[in-house]
């Protein structure tokens, strides 16, 4: 039996479940000022849903670049374990940058992925992400404290590939890559 799975913007009354969600997928805690920016961003920040329950999201900001342009930055991407292999993660990251896409100033996409996690690194080059550097001691309670940098061009909607059309877990799927267990970001 498929799942029907639908998806929403942040919202104030969907932090505290975003929250608790966040607390179940990954080993760090967001401050309150996380989920502001996360809030302040538009339908970057999306959650999905699967008969009512919240099973994963991404949650994004905005950050200024030099020139004028701006960068989402990817906070965090995850789905709970029951749902994973599904496709939710991909439709997640396709939504969210296809929402960034829209507004011309903003030209890029990144986040930094632990080191130690080579399947989320995986992924995302699969994804059209590309490595950036290494940062040193960048995380403070994981071990390898370091992180990778990643971060790939957005092309404004009328720019898009047809290619970059295509369901990205499918393509994922045919090179052998399946969705990270938990993509973790930085904060």
């Amino acid at each position: 039996m498929q799942q029907v799975v639908s998806f929403e913007p942040l919202t104030p009354e969907r932090v505290r479940p975003l929250r608790t969600l966040n607390s179940v997928l990954f080993p760090v805690k967001y401050n309150d000022l996380v989920y502001k920016q996360a809030l302040q961003c538009g339908d970057v920040t999306q959650l999905a849903y699967c008969e009512g329950d919240l099973v994963g999201a991404i949650m994004c900001r905005l950050e200024a670049q030099p020139g004028g342009t701006a960068r989402l930055y990817i906070i965090s991407l995850g789905v709970l374990a029951p749902y994973r292999c599904l496709g939710i993660g991909s439709q997640l990251l396709q939504r969210s940058i296809a929402a960034a896409a829209e507004d011309p100033a903003i030209t890029t996409a990144a986040l930094h992925v632990h080191a130690g996690d080579e399947e989320a690194q995986g992924w995302y080059l699969a994804r059209g992400f590309a490595v950036q550097e290494r940062i040193a001691n960048y995380y403070r309670r994981l071990s390898p404290p370091d992180a990778i940098l990643m971060a790939r061009r957005l092309c404004a909607p009328q720019e898009e590939p047809a290619a970059a059309a295509e369901e990205p877990a499918a393509a994922a799927a045919a090179a052998g890559q399946q969705e990270p267990a938990v993509a973790l970001s930085g904060g």
